[in-house]
């Protein structure tokens, strides 16, 4: 209410022309007092009396005993409805001429209650603007804070739920929603605990806010929509036996709408501020760059796939006898990758490696790959040359970088007797040493230009001889595991 600098403006007038001011609620309780010490009349129940009148009648009023004691009284109102009364007290009014000093009284009230007022309202403004600097503060922290997570990921239902998690912890709202009919099988919805039991299908309960915006709607010319009170809608008010608040904005990139973003809440004490409307817009056109470029890598991800694929296609066409290699060399290196855990990156590292291991042979001419007789020095110089050569052919697509070492190196032997390098032991990178066991076992049981296939127990055989030799002896138990459980029944 008064603050100190309004109380010594009116401590000082008091000093000045020997009026005391008190200021008390419509229950009598004195707020703010610069009477005397020991008044010289009893005015506690005559003041509480007036102060009631005047909040009653919201007026000026007096009492005066007709002799030297005037008591007058004016009603203070803010824009937050909040009332209370200044008293003044005049001990030795005049009392000739008393009509003309009340008037006089009157005005300066008038004034008076005029200057606390406006006092008061510029206070109420000034802390309306620290709540809403606060509220923007943090909302920008916000802002700050989810926009850098989502700028470096690429979308997918984990990176939603925690946008919607944060919007629900950090606005003013139960419910938090995200429908992206294109991009998702169903739409993703969070409450808090107290919204479940006014929402109990919360799933259906999106899909109909969103139907009922209306299209005509001129706040969807800037992609969002607004109700700070279902009442003020029949669609919304059925939707829900409480009344409810929702704020919704569209995803949107270049014109494509992937649809919306939304907030519900079920205290209808507050509004929705534009601040808020600023930060849920600012996080869907974040959220909207993320899809479109998520949608942008895929379709890079399919473009490096459908060149793969042309690529192995080109190495078969010129070997007759590996045809099917490359994708039975990558089935059985997948099974390696999933019994040791690998991680995400690099099962996807080595899923490639294991496809274009041989990716180097589209360069070897066809007279050597398809050789019936023993190769020449030279001829097996050019042959052991294809992983050097593959890694130069997928060395420009940036997409495939990580999968390169699996290529060179998926001839290095683990005794050090390998090519291109001479790699030994664990320096042989795990991609390679991998496809280095799966790779011999299908060269092993495949047809080849300069033998038949051998049977499945003879390469199983084969392998467990070359352990620790040419191949990893830690590896291969965990092949020759997967052949007793998986393979075997495969070849039978």
């Amino acid at each position: 209410m008064i603050d100190h600098s309004m109380k010594g403006l009116l401590t000082s007038l008091s000093r000045l022309n020997g009026i005391h001011f008190q200021l008390m609620d419509e229950n009598g309780r004195i707020l703010f007092t610069c009477l005397p010490e020991s008044p010289s009349l009893s005015i506690k129940n005559t003041a509480v009396q007036l102060a009631g009148k005047t909040l009653i009648e919201d007026s000026f009023q007096f009492r005066y005993d007709g002799r030297s004691q005037l008591l007058c009284a004016s009603p203070i109102k803010t824009e937050d409805d909040m009332s209370s009364v200044l008293m003044s007290i005049e001990e030795n009014c005049p009392s000739d001429n008393g009509t003309v000093h009340i008037e006089n009284i009157r005005q300066f009230h008038t004034r008076l209650i005029s200057l606390i007022e406006q006092h008061l309202t510029l206070n109420e403004e000034v802390d309306e603007l620290v709540e809403e600097l606060d509220n923007s503060f943090e909302d920008l922290n916000l802002y700050s804070r989810i926009a850098s997570q989502i700028k470096t990921l690429k979308f997918s239902d984990e990176m939603l739920r925690s946008l919607l998690r944060d919007l629900l912890e950090n606005m003013r709202a139960h419910m938090s929603f995200a429908s992206f009919p294109d991009l998702q099988k169903e739409q993703m919805h969070i409450l808090k605990p107290m919204a479940e039991k006014e929402v109990p299908d919360p799933k259906d309960f999106a899909e109909r806010l969103i139907q009922n915006i209306p299209p005509d709607e001129p706040s969807l010319d800037d992609h969002y929509y607004i109700l700070n009170h279902s009442y003020e809608s029949p669609e919304m008010s059925a939707l829900a036996k409480k009344p409810f608040r929702f704020l919704s904005v569209k995803v949107q990139h270049e014109n494509y709408s992937y649809g919306w973003l939304g907030l519900v809440s079920f205290e209808m004490n507050e509004i929705f501020r534009r601040g808020e409307l600023k930060l849920l817009t600012a996080m869907a056109e974040q959220l909207a760059v993320v899809i479109a470029n998520t949608n942008l890598y895929r379709d890079l991800e399919r473009f490096v796939i459908n060149m793969v694929r042309s690529l192995v296609f080109a190495i078969e066409a010129k070997d007759v006898y590996t045809r099917g290699h490359s994708e039975r060399v990558s089935y059985y290196s997948m099974l390696i990758g999933e019994h040791l855990g690998l991680p995400e990156k690099e099962t996807n590292d080595l899923k490639w490696a294991s496809i274009l291991h041989d990716i180097g042979k589209i360069g070897i001419p066809e007279h050597i790959l398809n050789k019936p007789g023993k190769l020449t020095d030279q001829e097996f110089g050019i042959i052991k040359n294809h992983p050097r050569k593959g890694g130069e052919i997928l060395q420009p697509v940036d997409q495939l970088a990580a999968s390169l070492p699996g290529v060179i190196h998926h001839h290095e032997r683990f005794d050090g007797n390998g090519y291109p390098d001479g790699l030994k032991g664990e320096k042989i990178p795990l991609t390679a040493r991998i496809i280095a066991i799966a790779d011999t076992y299908d060269a092993i049981t495949s047809t080849r230009a300069y033998r038949d296939s051998m049977q499945a127990e003879k390469a199983v055989a084969i392998i467990k001889d070359v352990a620790g030799t040419q191949l990893d002896p830690d590896l291969v138990p965990i092949f020759l595991n997967l052949y007793e459980k998986i393979l075997v029944h495969e070849v039978n």
